[in-house]
């Protein structure tokens, strides 16, 4: 395994490439909620504030987490101890939760469930925070690799008709479709952690962290709305929480990217050049 220390050379260089990551994740987290905002605000007949929170909130919760890793990895950055660094990752998560959350409540409302909502939204930025005690090569890698593994999602996403056609139609291609989607998204996260490896030439062992780790990511996402499904059935809009609930689809979902992920970017990293 390698070494979980950082050099100063190392850390300045780790802050740095993780500037750019903090940007995009903050690109979508605001592209997110702006969104949900617009369809709430600017179209006749929209749905309530609180379908409106529900529908966007698994994409908020992603981008949150990966925005909160981003920012504690770039803060803890100069620390070499990972002890140090989960610290300095959780303060940086719970200052940047208070921040989001702040922003969930004025773009749906202040109403209890939105409240809760956002509380949800805000655990996801103290969990992502906690991801700054890997090493930062490892972090910045498997930040990237998400990236790509949301794009995917949004990409084949508004690609599906198409697709199910050349996948032959009917629910067979639904099927495929399902496979294929996890798949491609696992084969661009392995691909792009792998990348932003090969510089640093860490163990085996970090490549299959990193390129399972937006599997990871999208399970905790899963688990966090999940969570807060459960929370807001408690309350009048209990309808709208249990449209959160995970399923067998979606963690089928998110496994299938952590495998592919993990196996193929541990295999394309067996395949380096030895230094």
């Amino acid at each position: 395994m390698a070494d979980d220390t950082l050099t100063e050379s190392d850390a300045a260089a780790d802050g740095s490439a993780t500037r750019t990551e903090v940007y995009l994740g903050l690109l979508w987290l605001g592209i997110t909620v702006f969104t949900a905002y617009a369809s709430l605000h600017g179209v006749p007949g929209a749905p309530g504030p609180v379908s409106s929170a529900v529908s966007a909130l698994p994409d908020v919760i992603s981008s949150a987490l990966v925005t909160a890793a981003s920012i504690g990895a770039a803060a803890a950055a100069r620390h070499s101890s990972a002890f140090r660094r989960l610290l300095v990752g959780l303060a940086a998560g719970v200052a940047f939760g208070a921040v989001t959350a702040v922003g969930v409540r004025i773009a749906y409302g202040p109403t209890t469930s939105v409240t809760m909502l956002s509380i949800t939204v805000a655990a996801a930025c103290v969990l992502g925070g906690g991801f700054a005690m890997l090493p930062g090569g490892v972090l910045d890698a498997s930040l990237w690799a998400m990236t790509w593994v949301l794009f995917a999602g949004l990409i084949l996403s508004v690609l599906k008709p198409t697709l199910l056609t050349m996948l032959g139609g009917g629910a067979t291609a639904d099927s495929r479709f399902l496979l294929l989607q996890p798949a491609v998204a696992g084969l661009l996260a392995a691909m792009h952690s792998v990348r932003w490896q090969r510089a640093e030439n860490p163990a085996l062992f970090w490549f299959l962290v990193a390129g399972a780790l937006p599997g990871v990511y999208l399970l905790a996402t899963e688990a966090l709305g999940h969570l807060g499904g459960k929370v807001l059935s408690a309350t009048p809009d209990s309808v709208a929480g249990q449209a959160l609930f995970t399923n067998a689809a979606k963690l089928k979902y998110d496994v299938i990217v952590l495998a592919v992920g993990g196996v193929l970017a541990l295999l394309i990293g067996a395949r380096r050049p030895r230094s």
